[in-house]
């Protein structure tokens, strides 16, 4: 996969009561309020979400500012190491995104929360720093310090961003801002769906293309097993 060229995924409903992850389907997207993309690009027809947000949060945890090309290059290692550590790979390149097969939903968060701490792992093996993969709430999300920290999680299709829905799919949330009352969201989607529009957040210096009210993360709107806070810190 050149990477150069990746943007991000479709979400996907799963037919189980377990978390809907990415699909190609997008029923629900709205009118574009950028110029519309003509020309199909890779993740149209994916359903890697999850991989694009962990890759997302961990980008604006160590370098915010840098050209995506260039950080896809320089971490091509550790995106073949995540992609070669992804059970049920052929679903997520189908289209049918992170559905680890017909399971209770406790042991379906165990699964996913095991995965993504896993991701982690592989991503910094061999640095100076680790990951800090720690499940959180809806609640301690509204007063969560994103200095240092980012959280993953998926919502659901009624969930609303600043330009509409976005379907069943993952995000990396970056940063909030307590006066607009939004998350600041890195959504591998939203170029797709609505066009470029990156912003840098002025207290971490983190960018962010999308945002979603601080009250439209709820249960309802939200997954709420599977928030995971991701912190990045030097190895004693």
């Amino acid at each position: 996969m050149d990477l150069r060229l990746a943007y991000s995924l479709a979400a996907f409903s799963n037919k189980s009561s377990q978390i809907a992850i990415c699909s190609k389907y997008r029923a629900n997207a709205l009118k574009s309020v950028q110029p519309i993309q003509r020309i199909l690009a890779q993740g149209h027809f994916d359903g890697l979400c999850l991989i694009y947000s962990l890759f997302n949060a961990y980008k604006a945890l160590r370098n915010p500012s840098e050209k995506a090309s260039d950080f896809a290059e320089k971490n091509s290692n550790f995106w073949r190491r995540v992609i070669g550590s992804t059970p049920s790979l052929h679903n997520f390149v189908l289209g049918d995104g992170s559905h680890f097969g017909t399971l209770r939903n406790a042991t379906d968060i165990k699964i996913k929360q095991a995965f993504i701490a896993t991701c982690f792992e592989v991503m910094t093996d061999g640095s100076a720093v680790s990951a800090v993969v720690a499940p959180t709430d809806v609640d301690l999300l509204t007063t969560m310090d994103f200095t240092n920290s980012v959280a993953i999680l998926c919502v659901k299709h009624k969930a609303q961003f600043e330009e509409g829905g976005m379907g069943d799919h993952w995000i990396a949330i970056v940063g909030r801002d307590d006066d607009a009352g939004v998350y600041l969201v890195a959504c591998s989607y939203t170029n797709h769906a609505y066009g470029l529009n990156e912003r840098q957040d002025a207290k971490t210096k983190r960018y962010y293309n999308t945002t979603i009210k601080v009250n439209q993360i709820k249960k309802s709107t939200s997954y709420p097993d599977n928030i995971n806070v991701i912190q990045i810190v030097p190895i004693a």
